[in-house]
């Protein structure tokens, strides 16, 4: 089986790599890593607009090297034109809309469809949700409205002053379970907004409970994809690390 394949889902790409050694036979199912924006995941991707992550190469290293478990990527392409609406969880003047259904698109026929295709893991403690920016908010709304889902989050740069930040006021009503282990990221030169605006979702997490919260602010890091898959290394062993505890 080749390391990596562009499936049809729903009339838009997924973009699956597989670990080094995967075998789809292994007794015990891989865990299974979601991202949002799966055109910037992969070097070989020509869909790659602003660069990419490099994503499928630093798993490949971190498998090898012995510092993360073998894990099975799904890179979701986002929706074009329609990426704001689909990522955005209230309605705004800049175009805005509930990503309810893309959300739940994910939870109900992505993962279980995936489950069914390859060996990997559906269950909590086996599923990771991740992104950046716009990407990065999502995520939040859709872990918050799906407990019980994902036991890992990513969140890089996550565009928190969406609506005015409305994310923080879902939270509060809506949190995330204190289970789920978070990485939360920010650039320094992303802008003093920017920083706040993640120092604000920090500490709200950690009002709540979340003792599984790694925070890091970057202090070379911007708002690119250069920046975000220089992180990534650090994101993925953070976040599997309880995986050898």
């Amino acid at each position: 089986m080749p390391s990596h394949s562009i499936r049809q889902r729903a009339g838009r790409s997924v973009l699956v790599h597989l670990p080094p050694g995967y075998d789809v036979s292994r007794a015990e199912p891989y865990p299974l890593l979601v991202l949002h924006d799966g055109q910037n995941l992969a070097h070989w991707r020509d869909e790659a607009q602003g660069g990419s992550w490099h994503a499928d190469e630093t798993i490949d290293r971190l498998v090898a090297d012995g510092r993360i478990p073998p894990i099975v990527m799904a890179g979701i392409d986002h929706a074009g034109d329609e990426r704001i609406g689909e990522f955005t969880p209230a309605a705004s003047d800049d175009g805005g809309g509930p990503p309810s259904v893309y959300g739940r698109w994910i939870v109900d026929h992505l993962i279980p469809d995936l489950a069914d295709d390859l060996n990997v893991r559906a269950d909590i403690r086996g599923v990771t949700l991740g992104g950046s920016s716009l990407g990065g908010l999502v995520t939040l709304w859709i872990a918050s409205i799906s407990p019980g889902q994902f036991g890992r989050l990513l969140v890089m740069s996550p565009s928190v002053w969406w609506d005015n930040h409305m994310i923080l006021r879902h939270l509060r009503k809506q949190p995330i379970d204190t289970a789920t282990r978070i990485w939360l990221d920010v650039g320094k030169d992303e802008g003093k907004s920017v920083v706040r605006d993640a120092r604000a979702l920090r500490d709200l997490l950690r009002e709540q409970h979340h003792d599984q919260l790694c925070y890091l602010e970057d202090p070379d890091g911007d708002h690119t994809e250069a920046s975000w898959g220089r992180r990534f290394s650090d994101a993925l062993t953070w976040l599997y690390r309880d995986q050898y505890s």
